[in-house]
C-alpha cells in the first residue's frame, strides 16, 4: 500500500476515533443527566406545589402540580418517538390557559399506527374548567435537534421548546411541563435510565479500542511485509 493511502487510513482512523470519544463523552453527560432527573424526582415527588409556588423556584423539576385552567381546542401536538415497552409512539400534549400563562401538559402516550404518516386519533380534550394534577418535568428535546426542521403546519413534533411551543400556540408557555398521573401512580420522569447510557458508552469506548487494534495489527503487517 502506498504511503498516500497509508495516511488516508491513518486520519479515517484518527476521525473514526474523535467521533466514538464524542459519543461515549456525550453517553456519559446524558446518564448524569438522568442520574440527576431521578434524583430530583425521588426528594421532590412528595411536595405539592400551586402554580405560582412553582415559578417562584430557581428549578421546579420533580415537584408535584396542582393547577386549574382551560384546555384550548384545537392545540393538540404529538411528541413523536417515544418509547413504551419497546414499542414506539407519541406523547399527547395539550396548551392548559392559565392565569400565568400556557402550561404544556404531557396527558399520555398513545402507539403509533404502522402507517407513520398517520397519528393516533384522540377525543377531544375536556371543555370548561379542568383540575390537574402530576409532576413537572423538563421540557423533552431529542438529542439532534436541526433549527427549522418540523412543519409548522403538522401537529407531530420532535420537543417541546417553550419557546417553539410558544411559535405553534400563539402564547408564552410556560418553562415546564405537567406530566399527568395515570393508572398505578406516576412514573419516573425518565425513559431510558443512566445505566442504559453507561452501557452505551462502555459500547463506543469498545469500538475505539477495537479500531485501533486493528489498525495496529495493519500497520504492523504492513511494516512486516
Amino acid at each position: 500500500m502506498s504511503i498516500g493511502k497509508s495516511t488516508g487510513l491513518l486520519m479515517l482512523t484518527l476521525g473514526m476515533t474523535a467521533l466514538m470519544l464524542t459519543m461515549g463523552v456525550w453517553q456519559l453527560s446524558r446518564a448524569d443527566e438522568k442520574r440527576q432527573l431521578l434524583q430530583e424526582w425521588r426528594e421532590r415527588s412528595d411536595i405539592e406545589l400551586e402554580l405560582h409556588e412553582a415559578l417562584a423556584l430557581h428549578s421546579s423539576f420533580g415537584y408535584r402540580l396542582r393547577v386549574g385552567g382551560l384546555y384550548l381546542a384545537g392545540g393538540d401536538l404529538f411528541l413523536d418517538n417515544q418509547i413504551r415497552d419497546g414499542r414506539v409512539g407519541y406523547r399527547l400534549v395539550r396548551p392548559l390557559q392559565t392565569s400565568f400563562g400556557l402550561l404544556a401538559v404531557d396527558t399520555g402516550w398513545w402507539p403509533a399506527a404502522a402507517d407513520r404518516g398517520l397519528l393516533p386519533v384522540v377525543a377531544p380534550p375536556p371543555e370548561g374548567t379542568v383540575a390537574l394534577s402530576g409532576v413537572l418535568i423538563r421540557p423533552w428535546q431529542p438529542p439532534l435537534a436541526l433549527d427549522g426542521a418540523e412543519d409548522p403546519a403538522s401537529r407531530r413534533i420532535a420537543g417541546l421548546d417553550p419557546a417553539a411551543l410558544a411559535q405553534r400556540w400563539g402564547q408564552q408557555v410556560l418553562p415546564f411541563v405537567l406530566r399527568l398521573e395515570q393508572e398505578g401512580g406516576m412514573a419516573p420522569p425518565v425513559v431510558m435510565g443512566p445505566e442504559r447510557h453507561l452501557g452505551y458508552a462502555v459500547q463506543w469506548f469498545a469500538m475505539t479500542v477495537a479500531v485501533w487494534v486493528a489498525a495496529w495489527c495493519f500497520f504492523r503487517r504492513r511494516h512486516e511485509t
